[in-house]
């Protein structure tokens, strides 16, 4: 086989396997961006606040946008215990905007008991596919990841009061103190998943 053969046959075939890629999530060139984070998320079963603006690109290997429905793209953590459901993207990546979509609603859910809050980095997840993460911070009322503040959740508190631990500094001051107890206590036995 000549050489020009051999380059022709290796060009086909380099073609063949982009396109077997176009219309599938390429990692490499989708991705995600938050214009305000780093930041912290508060969160509690039944919602509290709402996440900084996410904004997600669903590519494929050639650069062409992926349609992909809103359920299929999500934000995930092992030590954040979303609600049934879990935290998905605002609408689907159709048009009028192919390959677009963003995270702007209330995540509904806690923590795992033990986690650290203040380490949490969340990856940003398409059709199976960890397309970026983010430096989202999470501190949550429920503290054990039940998804109910209650009783259990107060016993955390506690533990953590007049310390540190950011998974309870809700107005993210440094410190657990009486300002971080009159939050909890507004949501205390009022935030359950739907």
């Amino acid at each position: 086989m000549t050489s020009r053969k051999l380059f022709a046959a290796l060009a086909a075939l380099a073609m063949i396997a982009l396109g077997a890629q176009a219309g599938v999530v390429d990692a490499t060139n989708s991705s995600a961006t938050c214009a305000d984070c780093p930041a912290t998320l508060t969160s509690a079963p039944g919602g509290y606040e709402s996440v900084p603006t996410v904004d997600v690109w669903t590519l494929d290997a050639v650069g062409d946008p992926v349609e992909v429905a809103s359920t299929d793209i999500w934000l995930e953590h092992a030590d954040v215990v979303f609600c049934a459901g879990g935290f998905v993207a605002d609408s689907s990546t159709y048009a009028p905007d192919p390959g677009h979509t963003s995270f702007s609603g209330i995540p509904r859910g806690g923590v795992a008991l033990g986690a650290d809050c203040a380490g949490i980095q969340f990856n940003v997840i398409a059709v199976g596919v960890v397309i970026d993460v983010l430096d989202l911070n999470n501190n949550s009322f429920d503290l054990d990841g039940s998804g109910a503040v209650d009783i259990s959740d107060l016993g955390v508190f506690a533990t953590a009061y007049q310390g540190t631990e950011f998974c309870a500094d809700y107005d993210e001051t440094g410190a657990v103190d009486i300002s971080d107890l009159g939050m909890f206590a507004s949501i205390f036995n009022l935030s359950n998943c739907p």
